[in-house]
C-alpha cells in the first residue's frame, strides 16, 4: 500500500513538473511575441516623418463645426492597415496617427496640428475645401522644444504641474452632446451657430502671462470596428426591451410588448444608429497646466479647461478623470505607500508622454517599456472612441462669433498663390 502511495506521489509530482514546465514555455513565448512585436513597431514609428502645422484664422470665420466633421471624414480615409504576416510581424505597421492640439501660452491661443509628412498634401487639400478662407503653415519649430525636456527642470525652477487623460464612463457605443445640440432648431435663432469653443479660449485669454495650458487630441482611425459588436448588442436589448409582457393562448405565441419607448430612449437608439454610419476615431485627450507655484491653481485647469469637455456630457455617456491618469496621489489610496513620490513621477510620466505625443501601447512589453518602474505603470491607458461628429464637437475652427481677438491671432485675409494658368 505505502509503495502504491508513493507511486501515485510520484505521477502526481511528475505532473505538477509537466504543468510547470508548460506554463514556463506559454509565459516565455508570450514575452517573446510581445517584445518582438513591440521592437517591429517601434521601428516602424521612428520612420515616420512627422510635420507640425499651425492653423492661421481669419477675422471673418463662418464655417461651424460641421466643416470640421467632413476634415475628420476625409483624415479617416487617409488611414492605413495592416494587410499580411509580413506587414504585421516585420514591418511593424501600425495605424498612423494625429495630433490636434490646443495650446495657451502667454495668454495667446494657438491651434497645431501634428502628421506624417507623407499624409500633407491630400490633408491640406481636404481641410482647405472645407476652411477655403484659412491658412494652414508649416510652424517654424515645435513649441514643445521651448520648454524643458523634462519635468525635472521646470520643477527645480519653482514650476508646479497638474494634469491628466480623460475616459468615457459608458460603453464607447454611447453618444455625448454634440455641436447639433447647439443649434436652435426653432425660433428666431434657428440655424445660428454656437460656438462651443467660446468656454475655452475665454478661460486661456484670462490666464496670466506665466501659465501655460496644452490641450491635445491624439487619434488613431478605428480600423477594426470591433466596438461594433457592443453597440449592436445594445441595439437590440433597447429594441427587445418589454415590461409586463403576456403570452398568447398556450403560452407559444410571442410576447406582446405593454410599453412603448420613453423618449429619451428613442433618442438614446437613435444616437447610436447614427454613430455606427459614421467614421470613427479611438482618442486620447490630454491636458496639462504649469505656473509657478506663487500664482499656481489647478481648478483652472481641474474644473475650468476640462469644463469645456464636460459640458457635452449627458445621460447616456460621461467624461470622467481617471485617478490612475491625473496627477493627483493621497497617502489614503493604494497603495498607500510614498504619495509624493508616486505624485512626482505621475508628473514625469505625463509630461513626457504630451511631449511624445504618446499613443497608448498595445503590447504588453510597450506597457511595461513605458513605465516608470516601480512607481508609475503604463497600464492603464484606454483611448476614448469618438465619431467625426463628436470629435469636432470638441475640436475645431472657432468661428467669427467668438470674441478671440485678444487670445489669438488671427490673419486679416487668406493669401492665396498665383493663377496657374497666367501667361509667361
Amino acid at each position: 500500500m505505502i509503495n502504491s502511495l508513493v507511486q501515485h506521489l510520484q505521477l502526481f509530482m511528475s505532473w505538477i513538473d509537466w504543468v510547470f514546465y508548460f506554463a514556463a514555455f506559454a509565459a516565455a513565448f508570450a514575452l517573446a511575441r510581445s517584445s518582438w512585436m513591440f521592437w517591429r513597431q517601434q521601428g516602424y514609428k521612428q520612420r515616420i516623418q512627422w510635420v507640425l502645422l499651425e492653423i492661421q484664422i481669419p477675422r471673418e470665420t463662418t464655417r461651424g463645426p460641421k466643416a470640421m466633421e467632413q476634415v475628420f471624414a476625409s483624415v479617416f480615409n487617409l488611414r492605413n492597415e495592416q494587410n499580411g504576416p509580413k506587414e504585421t510581424w516585420l514591418d511593424g505597421e501600425i495605424s498612423r496617427w494625429f495630433s490636434l492640439e490646443i495650446v495657451g501660452i502667454n495668454k495667446v491661443t494657438r491651434l497645431y496640428l501634428r502628421l506624417p509628412r507623407l499624409l500633407l498634401h491630400p490633408f491640406k487639400s481636404s481641410f482647405y475645401a472645407q476652411y477655403p478662407d484659412l491658412e494652414i503653415k508649416e510652424a517654424d519649430h515645435d513649441y514643445i522644444d521651448d520648454f524643458p525636456p523634462t519635468y525635472q527642470q521646470p520643477r527645480a525652477d519653482g514650476y508646479e504641474l497638474y494634469g491628466f487623460e480623460i475616459g468615457q464612463k459608458r460603453d464607447p457605443a454611447y453618444v455625448i452632446n454634440t455641436y447639433v445640440e447647439f443649434e436652435p432648431k426653432v425660433g428666431d435663432e434657428k440655424g445660428r451657430i454656437l460656438d462651443s469653443m467660446a468656454s475655452i479660449l475665454e478661460i486661456i485669454g484670462k490666464m496670466k502671462p506665466e501659465e501655460t495650458a496644452w490641450v491635445q487630441f491624439n487619434i488613431v482611425p478605428d480600423v477594426s470596428q470591433s466596438w461594433l459588436v457592443g453597440a449592436k448588442k445594445i441595439v437590440e436589448k433597447m429594441k427587445s426591451a418589454t415590461q409586463g409582457a403576456e403570452h398568447g393562448k398556450g403560452g407559444n405565441e410571442p410576447a406582446i410588448r405593454l410599453r412603448f419607448r420613453t423618449q429619451g430612449e428613442d433618442k438614446t437608439l437613435k444616437r447610436i444608429e447614427d454613430k455606427k454610419g459614421k467614421a470613427c476615431f479611438y482618442v486620447t485627450i490630454r491636458m496639462i497646466y504649469f505656473a509657478p507655484r506663487g500664482i499656481w491653481n489647478q481648478d483652472l485647469l481641474n474644473r475650468g479647461i476640462y469644463g469645456y469637455v464636460a459640458q457635452f456630457s449627458n445621460e447616456d455617456q460621461r467624461f470622467h478623470k481617471p485617478n490612475n491618469l491625473r496627477t493627483k496621489v493621497e497617502w489614503d489610496s493604494p497603495p498607500f505607500f510614498f504619495p509624493k513620490r508616486r505624485l512626482f513621477w505621475k508628473q514625469v510620466a505625463l509630461y513626457d508622454e504630451y511631449r511624445r505625443r504618446f499613443i497608448p501601447e498595445k503590447t504588453w512589453a510597450g506597457k511595461l517599456y513605458n513605465s516608470y518602474l516601480p512607481l508609475n505603470l503604463c497600464f492603464f491607458h484606454k483611448p476614448m472612441l469618438l465619431s467625426a461628429e463628436e470629435l469636432a464637437t470638441l475640436f475645431h475652427v472657432p468661428t467669427n462669433i467668438v470674441m478671440t481677438q485678444v487670445t489669438m491671432e488671427r490673419i486679416e485675409s487668406k493669401r492665396l498663390p498665383a493663377p496657374s494658368n497666367l501667361p509667361k
